[in-house]
């Protein structure tokens, strides 16, 4: 991936709330797309309570696939701490299939995190959440092989102190009230204000990378 003119493979690796990490990041030319090869990891596409993402670090993913449930639309982890709601292809009896996929996606991550190759993680918090307790993990994982990871604070619900030095925050609110359900939507990132909030993502992003 070419970042300002500088040729350097990174791995960007998202870390939840849900897909707006992934999509805006590929959408500003930040992270490549599916079509370019880009692969797929378990946090990208499905929807995170932020304890979960902290769980499945700690536990290894060793219970990613417990208490799993159909709503009758798409699958879910009870209760509500994931909603698989971009895999709505996946039906009733399609459990297996589901798990499989997800199997794949974390043995990218597994591969990624003990490659040499820099990772820089990406998460937009959902609600305040022990970030320290997810960098420990992250740390552990590594080895001290290079990272970082960017946070975005998107609702001021960081409020806790960051113990590490190390986790680049950006404090940026939505651009409306009804942004964070609507985000996806093309009126609202193509509008003015979220082609804005979108770059603002992305250059803090580029920022961060460059120090890789």
């Amino acid at each position: 991936m070419e970042i300002f003119g500088k040729q350097k493979k990174i791995n960007i690796i998202p870390l939840g709330q849900n897909c707006m990490p992934r999509t805006i990041l590929s959408r500003q030319k930040v992270k490549p797309t599916k079509i370019m090869g880009e692969i797929t990891y378990p946090f990208d596409l499905a929807v995170f309570g932020m304890k979960e993402i902290t769980k499945s670090l700690q536990t290894d993913f060793n219970e990613f696939f417990d208490d799993l449930e159909y709503t009758g639309k798409y699958w879910i982890k009870a209760p509500n701490c994931i909603e698989f709601s971009h895999d709505k292809c996946f039906g009733k009896d399609d459990k297996d299939k589901l798990i499989a996929l997800y199997k794949k996606r974390i043995q990218n991550f597994w591969q990624a995190m003990f490659d040499e190759t820099p990772i820089l993680f990406v998460q937009i918090l959902g609600e305040d959440e022990d970030i320290n307790a997810q960098y420990a993990q992250i740390v552990r994982l590594r080895y001290n092989r290079p990272f970082k990871i960017v946070v975005i604070d998107t609702q001021d619900v960081l409020h806790q102190i960051v113990e590490f030095e190390d986790i680049p925050i950006l404090k940026l609110p939505y651009p409306k009230p009804d942004y964070k359900q609507n985000w996806w939507r093309k009126e609202y990132y193509n509008s003015k204000e979220g082609k804005l909030f979108e770059k603002q993502i992305a250059d803090f992003c580029k920022t961060i990378l460059l120090t890789l």
